[in-house]
């Protein structure tokens, strides 16, 4: 009986070990597999900002520019680009061809910053 019990006992310990290490794998799975989504959401919201700040890079901006511009502005909001990297583009879009100088010359340098902390 003594001998049965000491089977049972140690069966019922290995199938606690192989539980344990299942979920321990289960884990390990989910945590692997939320890291990726996270890297692909950052890499869709560094291209989504990439892309809208390509009409003012050159720190010009043309009527081509502008409508380029209007388009990926809610593209990049629904990748997850903040508002505050976005509002000055968003203002220049608006603004059209009466944009100031100094508004195209301040959204290249946000865009480059960020451009550059994202990579």
């Amino acid at each position: 009986m003594r001998r049965s019990l000491t089977l049972l006992a140690v069966g019922i310990l290995g199938l606690a070990g192989a539980l344990t290490g299942c979920t321990q794998v289960q884990q390990a799975a989910e945590e692997a597999a939320s890291s990726a989504a996270g890297q692909v959401a950052d890499t869709a919201k560094a291209e989504a900002l990439k892309r809208a700040c390509e009409p003012v890079q050159d720190g010009t901006l043309d009527a081509s520019d502008i409508t380029l511009l209007s388009t990926m502005i809610e593209p990049a909001e629904a990748a997850g680009v903040p508002a505050s990297m976005l509002d000055p583009l968003r203002e220049l879009a608006e603004s059209g061809d009466s944009a100031p100088q100094a508004a195209v010359d301040r959204a290249a340098q946000m865009c480059e910053d960020a451009i550059a902390d994202a990579s």
